[in-house]
């Protein structure tokens, strides 16, 4: 499964780029998550309630970051080490400025589940991948403005 998304975020650049580093930020942003861990530098792992039609299903998720371009672009691979599914993915991510105070954050998204949840629930994991990018993106974008708000200003 591919997705393609972009949303815009109403800070500039760098602190576009801060908003995808800071754990604290991507825990909150991301649905479903209920923990999210630095295990080493660009290695995480995250604790995931992901509601899948009227069931939710709970995953522990492997994240790598690489072909980290600061502060335009990153790639991360995922996978999940869970009893019963194997899935495995990967996010590319690129930061576009739109002008001073506003940055668009795209997103390629490419999701591979095997075993009985990707064989029976195709469908199910494809609207909730679908929802859940859409969630992120529009929480990461209310995060980073929120703290971009907050900081004093440069000059006062």
């Amino acid at each position: 499964m591919r997705l393609r998304e972009s949303h815009a975020l109403p800070v500039p650049l760098d602190d576009a780029w801060k908003a995808l580093n800071d754990v604290d930020r991507l825990r909150q942003a991301l649905p479903g998550c209920e923990s999210l861990l630095e295990i080493a530098p660009n290695e995480f792992v995250a604790e995931m309630a992901v509601a899948l039609g009227l069931a939710t299903s709970r995953f522990t998720v492997y994240v790598r970051r690489h072909d980290i371009r600061a502060p335009r672009r990153c790639t991360l691979h995922f996978e999940t080490r869970t009893t019963g599914v194997d899935g495995r993915g990967s996010a590319a991510l690129r930061l576009v400025p739109d002008g001073a105070e506003s940055t668009t954050l795209e997103a390629e998204i490419a999701v591979d589940i095997e075993g009985p949840l990707g064989v029976l629930g195709g469908p199910l994991i494809q609207l909730a991948a679908h929802e859940m990018a859409r969630q992120f993106l529009a929480g990461l974008g209310s995060l980073a403005g929120a703290r971009h708000a907050q900081a004093p200003a440069a000059d006062a």
